[in-house]
């Protein structure tokens, strides 16, 4: 058995995206090989990523901070440890469930705030899960970011006064 362990916080304190390094390191793994993955936060879009080229994987709290995933290539994809469907997403970012429906209110959040919890949750989510965002102004920056991660926005006729709402869908 191969362990290998990639500490991909160096990557994102650069501002780089770590998912070409981490594909390097688990290609040549086998079914006996496990990768460690060392990052400041669960990578929950990375691991879903990991899971469809058959990679089982679980989250573990580190110390300080840190998330230890260990990751294998058992051909499940299966995704174990604290799954809350928003990991990484700032805490100035509430996520409440109404009347079926995941909602997500970025307003009074400082720019670019309110775009990176937007992208953050699209990266968690099942693409059957829909999500109503509760927005202050319409943001024109996210619609493209988006469409590469083949989710778009659609624009809600019920909102308050100084609102507005979006419905968050996969496809396009």
């Amino acid at each position: 058995m191969t362990l290998v362990t990639l500490d991909v916080r160096p990557l994102l304190a650069a501002g780089e995206d770590p998912l070409d390094s981490v594909v390097a390191a688990a290609t040549p793994l086998t079914p006996e090989d496990e990768l460690v993955l060392e990052a400041p936060f669960n990578p929950l879009p990375l691991r879903k990523i990991l899971a469809r080229i058959g990679f089982s994987s679980e989250a573990l709290s580190a110390p300080g901070g840190m998330w230890r995933i260990a990751c294998r290539r058992d051909g499940r994809g299966a995704l174990s440890g604290p799954e809350e469907g928003c990991a990484g997403l700032p805490a100035e970012a509430p996520l409440w469930r109404e009347d079926g429906q995941l909602h997500m209110d970025v307003r009074g959040l400082a720019m670019p705030l309110p775009l990176r919890a937007i992208l953050r949750l699209a990266g968690t989510l099942d693409h059957a899960e829909t999500v109503i965002i509760h927005h202050e102004r319409d943001p024109l920056f996210l619609y493209a970011e988006l469409a590469e991660l083949g989710w778009r926005l659609e624009r809600l006729d019920d909102a308050a006064p100084g609102e507005l709402r979006f419905r968050l869908i996969w496809g396009h």
